[in-house]
């Protein structure tokens, strides 16, 4: 989870039987994250992933990746892309590939490429979503494909993971839940919108990333609206416009066009999933991961 997962909260659920994944993209360079791989594995905790974003693919991203093989992560979700890079470089070396697809066509690009398990992100994700069920995508998958399926969004508590095992998923994959955690160090903030929000508080925007990402509705995203404007999709396409304009903004005054060019807060903004409806105070990874498996 971007700006969220920390080493603290992937020791935390090791420890409760779990597994966790490490955000490539919260180091801001290779040699940060390796830094990270390693205090776990100094620990002796295994097994546990890293989560590489495709769409963000570059000099950073390739290093990152070298990291994930140097140091030998047991797997790797890819996200927001072709997959074939990693499973290249990295299923010689024993380290499984799992691939996040929010539909049948990326799925059969992922299984077609060599990945080791499905994430099936449904409309329910927290953060980047897909538009499908639970029930739509995830019958989908274990219908068509052999590899495991792994069940994304949604779950919070014991009855939706066992609604998502009964729908023929192998396990679930679990963000939103974890963020209100003593292990978390987002804002004190950020935990209390969770805590005080149900379903109907959460939406969908392009405004972000320009992938549809779900939210907290709070002010600041009320404010910059739901869609990019024609104004940022050109300087999208126009880097040295989009350079241009931030030089330039200090000197004549555009501040209220900041969030067109510098791009998003993201300390204002809170990314959940609809699964927000089940937190209702601040506790700890265990107590998570034992009330979304056990049943009493």
């Amino acid at each position: 989870m971007f700006m969220v997962t920390n080493t603290k909260m992937v020791e935390a659920a090791l420890n409760a039987g779990a597994t966790g994944v490490l955000a490539a993209h919260n180091y801001r360079h290779p040699e940060a994250l390796r830094k990270a791989v390693r205090k776990l594995h100094d620990k002796k905790l295994r097994p546990f992933g890293v989560n590489l974003v495709l769409d963000f693919e570059s000099e950073q991203f390739r290093g990152y990746l070298e990291v994930c093989k140097e140091e030998r992560v047991d797997f790797i979700i890819s996200s927001l892309g072709d997959p074939k890079m990693v499973v290249d470089a990295c299923k010689p070396l024993g380290i499984k590939v799992f691939s996040d697809v929010i539909n049948i066509q990326h799925a059969t690009k992922a299984v077609e490429r060599g990945v080791d398990a499905l994430v099936a992100v449904t409309r329910d994700a927290g953060g980047h979503a897909g538009r499908l069920t639970a029930e739509e995508l995830i019958y989908q998958l274990v219908s068509q494909f052999d590899v495991p399926v792994i069940a994304a969004g949604g779950v919070a508590n014991h009855d939706e993971y066992k609604r998502m095992i009964a729908l023929g998923a192998s396990g679930v994959s679990v963000g939103t839940a974890f963020i209100a955690t003593q292990e978390c160090d987002v804002s004190d903030e950020y935990k209390q919108a969770l805590i005080n929000a149900d379903k109907n508080d959460v939406l969908l925007t392009k405004r972000i990333s320009g992938i549809p990402i779900t939210v907290l509705k709070t002010p600041y995203i009320t404010s910059i609206g739901e869609r990019r404007s024609f104004l940022e999709k050109k300087l999208k396409r126009y880097k040295r416009l989009k350079h241009f304009m931030g030089n330039a903004m200090p000197i004549i005054g555009l501040e209220r066009y900041k969030h067109h060019v510098v791009g998003p807060d993201y300390q204002k903004i809170f990314c959940a999933g609809p699964s927000v409806q089940h937190i209702h105070s601040v506790t700890s990874v265990a107590d998570v991961v034992r009330r979304i498996v056990d049943e009493n």
